[in-house]
């Protein structure tokens, strides 16, 4: 079980399609293509996704939402914010919007759980890496959507603080801050779980 937050990135990699681990480079304003954009960030759409609390069931139908509204707005996308953190904020929209319906249809059926590991890795590592997915979803189904959006973009994506402050309109002290926060929190909550460490 690993006690550091960075140390889980690779486990959150499970949350990917295909199980692939590879960023490309960003784009710049002046190279915006969409299937470019679709095919670098379709992953992280994905598994940003999946932490924000759309169930594996949902996740390719929400993933093809929120690259419908890129598509819909790429020509009006000024730079402001980077791609990836513009792709984040459509996908919390479509993420919150699709727990507002799921809660009005009172669905209470739980999905059977998917592997979350790579099919190559033995039957102990299997248990670790899907035991540590879990907890990983259960944290950030348990913040708010600030810190959830903070969790997953500066702790789990590592996008620079000071992108992060500049796009959400916040100091960049006050981000380190939030940052720090949200890490000792996960590392408390990643405690309660940890056996035998």
């Amino acid at each position: 079980m690993h006690s550091d937050v960075r140390d889980l990135t690779a486990s959150v990699n499970a949350f990917r399609p295909d199980g692939t681990v590879a960023d490309a480079p960003a784009l710049g304003v002046e190279a915006l293509d969409f299937e470019a954009i679709y095919s670098q960030y379709f992953d992280f759409a994905y598994r940003s996704l999946r932490l924000l609390g759309v169930e594996p069931d949902a996740l390719e139908d929400r993933a093809q939402d929120v690259f419908g509204i890129v598509a819909q707005r790429l020509s009006s996308f000024e730079g402001k914010s980077s791609v990836k953190t513009w792709i984040f904020g459509i996908a919390q929209r479509v993420a919150a919007n699709h727990r507002r319906v799921r809660r009005r249809k009172l669905d209470r059926l739980e999905p059977l759980e998917e592997p979350l590991a790579a099919p190559d890795a033995g039957p102990d590592a299997h248990a670790d890496a899907a035991r540590t997915a879990r907890l990983i979803q259960a944290f950030a189904t348990s913040l708010d959507e600030e810190r959830r959006a903070l969790f997953v973009l500066g702790l789990l994506e590592r996008v620079p603080p000071r992108e992060l402050a500049e796009s959400l309109g916040v100091p960049l002290f006050t981000m380190y801050s939030r940052l720090r926060s949200v890490r000792e929190a996960c590392r408390a909550f990643l405690a309660e779980y940890e056996v035998g460490c």
